[in-house]
C-alpha cells in the first residue's frame, strides 16, 4: 500500500478537477474533466513511466488520501497489451494522451460452477488522443493494446485503490479462467 503525499503544486492543477469530478458525479463528469485537462496539455511527459521492452509501464500519479481514487499514468511500446480482464468492481476512466491504442470490450454471459466465464465480445474501437474510455461494472471487461508504431500514454482514473483484478485467458473450448493479479506499479 502506498501513503498519500500531497502532489506537487502543479500537479494539483491535475489532480483538483479530478478530485471534484469523481466527489461530485463519479463518472461522467470526469471523462470531461479529462478531456478538458488533456486538451490544455496537462499530462505532461514526467507524469509517465519509462518505457519498458517487457510490458507497459505503470506509475501511480496520486492516490486519493480517502481511497475514493487513484490516477495512474501508463506508457506502451507497440504492440503491447493487457490481458482481458476486469476492475475488481471498481469504475474506471481512461484518456489516451499520445499515441494510438485499441479497446476490446466483453461482456460477461457466464460464469459456471469450475469458475469458468463466457464472454461475449463487443467490438473493437480506437482510441487516438484525446478519446476518452469508461467502464461502470458489471460491464468492466477489457482489453487495452498499443496498436500505433510510437510510444503511447495513457491517464487512467480508477474508483477505488485498485490493487488488483482478475486476468482471463480462454481454453480450447472457449471458456475463459480468471487468475488474480496483484497490481503494482514499475515507477
Amino acid at each position: 500500500m502506498h501513503a498519500a503525499t500531497p502532489p506537487p503544486a502543479d500537479l494539483a492543477d491535475v489532480i483538483g478537477p479530478i478530485e471534484r469530478a469523481v466527489v461530485a458525479d463519479r463518472v461522467t463528469g470526469l471523462a470531461r474533466v479529462l478531456a478538458q485537462l488533456e486538451a490544455a496539455g496537462a499530462f505532461a511527459a514526467d507524469l509517465f513511466p519509462a518505457a519498458s521492452a517487457d510490458h507497459y509501464q505503470r506509475r501511480l500519479i496520486h492516490r486519493d488520501p480517502h481511497d475514493r481514487f487513484v490516477v495512474v499514468g501508463m506508457t506502451w511500446e507497440p504492440g503491447q497489451a493487457s490481458a482481458l480482464h476486469d476492475h475488481a468492481g471498481l469504475w474506471g476512466a481512461e484518456i489516451v494522451v499520445r499515441g494510438t491504442m485499441e479497446e476490446t470490450a466483453f461482456r460477461l454471459l457466464d460464469r459456471d460452477v469450475e469458475g469458468r466465464y463466457k464472454f461475449r465480445c463487443q467490438g473493437e474501437h480506437l482510441a487516438p488522443p484525446s478519446c476518452v474510455g469508461i467502464l461502470i461494472p458489471p460491464l468492466e471487461y477489457h482489453s487495452f493494446r498499443n496498436v500505433g508504431t510510437k510510444t503511447a500514454h495513457t491517464v487512467h482514473v480508477y474508483g477505488g485503490a485498485f490493487e488488483f483484478c482478475r486476468a482471463f485467458s480462454v481454453d480450447d473450448a472457449g471458456w475463459w479462467r480468471a487468475a488474480r493479479v496483484d497490481l503494482s506499479y514499475d515507477a
